[in-house]
């Protein structure tokens, strides 16, 4: 009778594990949702697995947020810095903002409920708020706004979007009809007319993506 090959044990988690476990948690039920043993039923794991990381769940908490600061701030961050004139900065933020593996919405409004019961969560919401308008009119000071009117069209344009998400807005109008926007929505947001290729080439390449 062949021997029987032992069975292999599951790989130790890691703080990151803990951390995207708990963001799921966070994005579908709440804030209160995120303790510790049920984390640890999640995930098949002892509370043992948990202290080894993080030495309670108030740092656990502390991981959340700089998860949620580098995922969503740093992807919008990124996106202007790559984009060479305004019509594509503009268009890369849009592109964010659609596609949801990159930018995520539940989340961020999860940790906007989450403001809505702890004064420190609410500082770093509003000091995230800050950084991405900043962005924003950074770029738009670089296309030639004056500081003023680029710190306005940041807030008018940011947080048109993040209304749309906290409206739901997704599940009343089809990507098509938003995308059959695009050209008003830009005139709008920057007082001028966008480049056909450039919004023909956006169309594309959110379409070629299922608008994600």
């Amino acid at each position: 009778m062949p021997a029987r090959t032992p069975a292999r044990a599951a790989p130790p988690l890691s703080a990151d594990d803990w951390t995207a476990a708990a963001l799921a948690v966070l994005s579908d039920s709440g804030i209160e949702a995120v303790q510790i043993t049920a984390l640890t039923r999640r995930l098949g794991v002892t509370r043992g697995s948990f202290y080894w990381h993080f030495a309670s769940r108030a740092a656990l908490l502390d991981a959340l947020l700089g998860a949620w600061r580098a995922r969503n701030t740093g992807v919008m961050v990124g996106a202007l810095d790559g984009a060479p004139t305004l019509d594509e900065a503009i268009l890369a933020l849009f592109a964010v903002w659609v596609d949801h593996r990159r930018f995520d919405p539940r989340l961020d409004q999860a940790v906007r409920d989450w403001a809505r019961r702890s004064e420190p969560v609410r500082a770093a919401v509003r000091a995230e708020d800050a950084a991405r308008v900043r962005a924003i009119a950074a770029v738009y000071e670089r296309h030639g706004y004056d500081p003023t009117e680029a710190f306005i069209r940041a807030r008018v344009i940011y947080f048109t979007q993040i209304s749309y998400h906290a409206l739901h807005m997704e599940e009343d109008e089809t990507m098509p009809e938003r995308l059959s926007y695009l050209e008003a929505y830009f005139r709008s947001f920057t007082g001028r007319d966008i480049d056909p290729g450039i919004a023909a080439a956006y169309r594309a390449g959110v379409q070629g993506r299922g608008g994600a």
